[in-house]
């Protein structure tokens, strides 16, 4: 598979430069090449036709005057980087993402689709196809299940079908309906065989997973995972047939100790890993993206040749593309990047496709600007009349409370606890400034799932979410007006967070894409949620990512307990514990 076109004219030429028969488009000359293939540094000449790599060796080209002479002396060339598991919709979009990933350096993507699926696929397929111009190059995943718990249109057998015979989808999953698996969905089960039918992967999701159960996900088709929190956990992965992803994510940031503990296991660096960055939330895009990751992994004491292995040769390899990316070889794109020092891996150049993209985290070539009036994402707001503050109060049953306990940024765990209750029989959180009411809204079936909430912040008064795994709305807080205004507000905006504070808008983050990302730059971006996350810090939030949490508390692939349109499930059994309610 080409992962650019080349026509016979190009090709021509690019054996004729190669021959020394034709100038050269660009020649870089003076640097430190790294060999991926070979792990080793060598000063070589660099010598591209049009988009590709014509020669790499010790003699100098043919030159014109319209060759670009590229003097790296001093530095160090290593090819562009690959991310093999994006998730290009955490507010921030795949155009946005690719526009960022150039700037610092990654020159192939491998994403996630999942935001996409409210749309008819003929959209889905336009915005996939519309980003081969980007000077990125951009592959997709295909989902198996929608992550909700719920029926959806997208999710049949000829859904997923469609979806996985695409030219540009390179792999299904990420699995994430284990419970699926192991009671033989026919759908799910389908949606594994034939990815490997076709010959594409299966990326699998596996947090935890015993010797046994990742005995059955190889059986089943999974051929890598990403959710190794540990060197035995990477290890045992490997020795089970998959490629083991070391994951360095805003939710995971667990590469430091992963280098640690396979340093300690003192077993070689294997050509079946691979790093990502695993579709971290904006703030952490302040660092980069894999040129952070791999800096994590070298500061973490992984050699740099390692590193830039695992980001480059290695996911290439993994996804069948190593003939064309992935490599400083003849007959590869001409992905390059200059960098300062050999352990410095954001880059100075970006070259892309033969030509210079960015200089110093600059783009200098055009890029691909959606059309996103085109697309027909679902209404964000589709409620009817005012928001009632009646939503947002919760009574006893039995004396008992359901309580959602946050672990972690993801994991809830439900007790029933005997709260106070005020003078109209409602429980009361006044004496408990840890504790929140969360509710699910339901805008399409009218319906509320109601808990409180323990671990997402201290005195919140309200605050309001269209960004959600579910597509319900997310509202958090203990002041039933204050979270009646924030979800009025996130609805003037067309969809988005909200923070409302001492009876003010505190902070506000406008999503009107889907109410889930923004058709802003990365750096915008980065901002608006650096902002919000400043605020739901100063009110004692101290998990790793409370954007994230937003995401997940209506997702119903993580345990313990989720708020879903039905009521609160126990993800586990899949049994509703407290049923939803009317909103009317």
């Amino acid at each position: 598979m080409r992962a650019r076109p080349l026509s016979t004219e190009a090709y021509l030429r690019l054996l004729r430069v190669s021959r020394r028969q034709e100038p050269a488009s660009m020649w870089i000359f003076g640097a430190q090449v790294l060999n991926v293939y070979t792990k080793t540094w060598q000063q070589v000449h660099v010598v591209t036709a049009g988009e590709r790599i014509a020669y790499v060796g010790e003699k100098k080209p043919l030159v014109d005057e319209h060759t670009e002479l590229v003097d790296a002396s001093g530095q160090f060339l290593v090819p562009g980087y690959f991310e093999p598991h994006a998730h290009p919709f955490q507010w921030y979009n795949p155009y946005t993402l690719a526009d960022f990933a150039l700037q610092r350096g990654t020159t192939t993507l491998v994403s996630d689709t999942l935001m996409l699926m409210n749309l008819p696929f003929a959209q889905v397929k336009e915005i996939m196809e519309s980003l081969t111009a980007h000077p990125v190059k951009q592959y997709f995943w295909a989902r198996l299940d929608p992550q909700t718990g719920k029926e959806h249109p997208q999710f049949t057998r000829e859904g997923i079908k469609r979806m996985l015979e695409h030219p540009l989808v390179v792999q299904g999953g990420e699995l994430t309906d284990w419970t699926g698996v192991l009671t033989e969905d026919e759908t799910l089960l389908y949606g594994l065989k034939h990815s490997r039918d076709l010959g594409k992967r299966m990326e699998g999701h596996h947090p935890g997973a015993s010797a046994e159960t990742l005995n059955t996900a190889g059986a089943a088709g999974i051929t890598a995972c990403h959710e190794g929190i540990t060197a035995k956990d990477l290890l045992q992965r490997l020795q089970l047939g998959m490629y083991a992803t070391l994951r360095h994510s805003s939710i995971r940031p667990d590469l430091p100790e992963l280098v640690k503990g396979w340093l300690e296991l003192g077993l070689p660096w294997s050509p079946r890993m691979m790093l990502t960055s695993d579709g971290s939330t904006p703030p952490m895009h302040r660092n980069g993206l894999m040129d952070y990751t791999i800096r994590v992994a070298i500061e973490a004491g992984m050699p740099p040749e390692e590193a830039y292995v695992m980001a480059t040769l290695n996911p290439a390899v993994y996804y069948g593309l190593d003939a064309e990316i992935g490599g400083i070889a003849p007959g590869r794109i001409a992905d390059m990047l200059i960098l300062s020092a050999r352990d410095e891996p954001t880059p100075v150049t970006v070259i892309a496709n033969g030509r210079r993209a960015a200089e110093n985290g600059k783009l200098l070539v055009p890029t691909v600007q959606p059309q996103w009036e085109k697309y027909a994402f679902p209404a964000v707001d589709v409620m009817r009349g005012r928001i009632d503050t009646g939503w947002f109060r919760l009574r006893p049953t039995d004396d008992k409370t359901p309580v959602l306990h946050m672990q972690n940024a993801v994991i809830t765990r439900l007790e029933l606890e005997e709260l106070p209750v005020d003078a109209e029989g409602y429980v009361s959180v006044e004496d408990d400034p840890e504790l929140a009411l969360i509710a699910s809204i339901d805008p399409v079936g009218r319906r509320r799932s109601v808990s409180l909430l323990r671990g997402y912040g201290r005195d919140l008064q309200g605050l309001a979410s269209t960004y959600t795994a579910s597509g319900e709305w997310v509202v958090i807080g203990r002041d039933p007006q204050a979270m009646a205004a924030a979800m009025e507000r996130v609805r003037a905006i067309g969809g988005g967070v909200v923070l409302i504070d001492e009876g003010t808008v505190a902070c506000e983050c406008p999503l009107p894409l889907a109410g889930k990302f923004s058709a802003s730059p990365m750096e915008e971006v980065i901002g608006m949620a650096e902002a919000l996350i400043a605020r739901l810090r100063a009110k004692g939030h101290d998990h790793l990512d409370p954007l994230y949490s937003l995401l997940f508390f209506t997702a119903t692939h993580l345990p313990y307990a989720r708020l879903t349109a039905d009521g609160i499930v126990d993800v586990k059994s899949g049994r509703i514990l407290f049923p939803s309610v009317p909103l009317d």
